[in-house]
C-alpha cells in the first residue's frame, strides 16, 4: 500500500527529492546490470572452452587407461588436492572468485622404482583435475553473477514499475491540490476586496 501523501509544499519538495534521487540511481544500475550481462557472457565462453579442453584431454587420458590402472595405487597419493588457490575480484560490487591453480601433494619417489610413463600421466592427471576445479570456480562465478544480475534487475523493476511512478503521481496530485489551493485564496481575496470597497 502506498504512503498516504501530504498536501503542502513541504511535502512536494520532498517528493521532487525523491523523484530526483531516484533518477540519478537507474542509469547507475542499468550500468551494474550491463556489467554483469557482459561478464556473464565471458565467464560463459570460459566455461565452454574449458569443459572442451577437459573432453579433449580425458579423451587423451583415456589412451592411457592400461597405464593408469597399473600405477592406480601409486598415482592416488600424488594426485590428492592439497589447496585450490583463487583470488577473489571485483565485478560491480560483488566479489567474484577467480581461479588461480591446484596445489596437489608434494611427494617424493624414485625415479628407478617408477614406470618411465609415470610422470607423463602424472601431469595429464593432475591437468585435468585443474581444468575440473576450473570449471567449479567458473560455475561459482555464473552463480553469483547471475543472483546480482537478477537482485539488480528487480531494482530497476522496482524503480521504473513502481517508485517513480508513484512519486510521479504524487507530485501531480500536490501540484494540482496546491494550484486549487492558490485559485482558491485568488476567489476570496477579490471577493474580500470587492466587500472591502462596498462598505466604504
Amino acid at each position: 500500500m502506498a504512503e498516504r501523501i501530504k498536501l503542502n509544499k513541504v511535502s512536494l519538495r520532498e517528493q521532487k527529492q525523491k523523484l530526483a534521487m531516484y533518477q540519478r540511481f537507474l542509469p547507475a544500475l542499468e550500468a551494474r546490470k550491463q556489467q554483469f550481462l557482459m561478464q556473464l557472457a565471458v565467464v560463459r565462453k570460459n566455461i565452454r572452452q574449458r569443459e572442451e579442453d577437459l573432453e579433449t584431454l580425458i579423451e587423451e587420458i583415456a589412451l592411457w587407461s592400461p597405464l593408469i590402472r597399473d600405477m592406480e595405487g601409486l598415482l592416488s597419493s600424488f594426485i590428492e588436492i592439497r589447496e585450490v588457490r583463487v583470488t577473489m575480484h571485483n565485478v560491480a560490487g560483488l566479489r567474484i572468485p577467480l581461479f588461480e591453480e591446484v596445489i596437489f601433494q608434494d611427494l617424493s619417489y624414485s625415479i628407478f622404482a617408477t614406470a618411465y610413463s609415470f610422470e607423463t600421466v602424472l601431469a595429464r592427471l593432475r591437468k585435468a583435475i585443474g581444468f575440473r576445479e576450473e570449471v567449479r570456480i567458473l560455475y561459482e562465478q555464473e552463480r553469483i553473477l547471475s543472483e546480482g544480475f537478477r537482485k539488480t534487475s528487480q531494482r530497476i523493476n522496482l524503480y521504473e514499475q513502481r517508485l517513480i511512478p508513484e512519486c510521479r503521481e504524487a507530485l501531480r496530485k500536490i501540484s494540482v491540490y496546491l494550484q486549487d489551493q492558490q485559485a482558491a485564496a485568488v476567489g476570496v481575496a477579490k471577493v474580500a476586496k470587492r466587500l472591502l470597497e462596498a462598505s466604504l
